[in-house]
């Protein structure tokens, strides 16, 4: 009886976070926001399907992007039938992986409609909901596992990334899949098998997103503190190759088509750029790609984007400004760091204003700055407290907090932007719930608790 009763809090917020999330399906239909992004995605599914493979045809893509915004909607590619004779280019600055998922999900519902995706990934979402109890409640407790299934299922900025027809949500997945396979593992369930789906995974996302390159190649490290050394050498080798093998696909088709070894996309300076522009800068350059295009022809007039030329322009530009300017750049990279922790803090005090065409999310656009300020700094202010509370559980918090850091010091030092600090908030959730129990326990010293 006793956990037929603990189970109806987590179904209901498992139901919650569905109705929510449809909820923001049903209001914010027509987002644009990142759309040349994953309208790109829906040009490579239709060609794959179409069997060219990983091309797109830049022309339509301009013409698609610009009506969607003309229009105020998200056009369905259904509806907008690309013309009789077309030109493809293969892709280059961005990974395919998202638009294989695309084509796979139209080929079988048999129409391109961007809802299939969607309703995908609120599925998944509640899914990743129900995994982040699961992570809680075997470290910290029911409660905490609850309490953190809670706010991750009212998690405005999370539900958004759920709902828009985008490839970020599957990084979050992965992380908190890869934490909680990690917690069964250290348990000794199923190793060989939990190992195995990590690698997998993350191959798999690394053909939509090049940020998760290095996660698990950097993971066996990890191992190594946190597990036995035998079982932690046999898991790294399951994860690597496991990895290698899901991944390698990508990099062959990239050297068949490119001619040189990539592993994921070719864009990696031009992110380094908008990394730069940023914060203020020598060269007075903005957050902007086309800032950035221009910034680049600047310098070398022949220089064309989706090109390697393009790239190599990029970075001799970017060792030059490294070379000249060490303290600025070791700067900027602590200032990351410092808005990876405080998000709506640290961009106010060192990020360049946003242009109000570059401001996106409901709470940014209908919450007051200084509302979110202060909750910025009570969700930061219960995440620390959360770590010193646990510390002494030091490799339980280093298996929790692994996505997190992996992701501070991989970004920090190039690129960073919101939506990679919420792929890893769901850390964040959880260590605020136990800080939260452990608050409310000091005030009930009869309730016992895990922690």
């Amino acid at each position: 009886m006793n956990g037929r009763k603990l189970h109806v809090p987590l179904l209901a917020i498992l139901l919650l976070a569905a109705v929510v999330r449809g909820g923001f399906l049903y209001k914010y239909w027509d987002n644009l926001d990142f759309a040349p992004s994953f309208l790109l995605h829906g040009e490579v599914a239709r060609n794959i399907l179409h069997g060219h493979w990983f091309q797109t045809n830049p022309d339509y893509l301009q013409a698609y992007v610009r009506d969607c915004y003309n229009r105020g909607k998200l056009i369905d590619l259904e509806d907008y039938p690309p013309p009789t004779q077309e030109t493809y280019a293969p892709l280059y600055d961005d990974e395919g992986g998202y638009g294989l998922l695309l084509a796979a999900i139209w080929k079988l519902t048999g129409s391109y409609r961007w809802w299939y995706v969607r309703v995908l990934q609120i599925v998944l979402d509640v899914l990743m909901c129900w995994l982040v109890y699961r992570i809680g409640k075997g470290m910290f407790g029911q409660r905490v596992g609850l309490l953190a299934a809670f706010v991750y299922a009212c998690f405005i900025p999370g539900i958004e990334l759920a709902v828009r027809p985008h490839r970020d949500i599957w990084v979050t997945f992965l992380y908190i899949f890869t934490v909680h396979q990690l917690v069964q593992s250290a348990e000794n369930r199923k190793t060989f098998w939990r190992m195995l789906t990590i690698g997998v995974a993350t191959g798999a996302v690394a053909w939509m997103r090049s940020t998760v390159l290095l996660f698990v190649i950097l993971l066996p490290l990890l191992l190594l503190v946190t597990h036995p050394r035998r079982k932690a050498v046999v898991s790294s080798a399951v994860l690597v190759a496991s990895f290698v093998l899901a991944l390698s696909p990508l990099v062959i088709r990239n050297y068949v088509v490119f001619d040189k070894f990539m592993a994921t996309r070719g864009a990696f300076w031009h992110s380094f750029w908008g990394g730069v522009g940023q914060m203020p800068n020598p060269y007075n350059l903005q957050e902007d790609d086309q800032e950035i295009v221009r910034f680049a022809q600047s310098i070398d007039s022949t220089a064309r984007l989706d090109t390697d030329h393009y790239e190599q322009v990029l970075k001799r530009q970017a060792l030059t400004y490294v070379n000249q300017h060490p303290m600025l750049y070791a700067e900027s990279v602590m200032k990351r760091g410092f808005v990876f922790v405080f998000p709506k803090i640290g961009r106010e005090l060192f990020f360049q204003p946003r242009r109000p065409e570059q401001v996106t999310g409901m709470l940014n656009l209908s919450v007051g700055k200084v509302t979110l300020i202060l909750i910025d700094g009570l969700f930061a202010g219960f995440f620390l407290t959360g770590i010193w509370i646990t510390r002494k559980r030091w490799r339980e918090l280093l298996i929790l907090c692994y996505p997190y850091m992996y992701t501070l010091v991989t970004l920090a030092p190039f690129y960073l932007v919101g939506r990679n600090i919420m792929n890893v908030y769901f850390v964040v959730i959880i260590l605020a719930s136990v800080t939260f129990v452990h608050i409310v326990n000091r005030f009930k010293p009869a309730t016992t608790n895990a922690l």
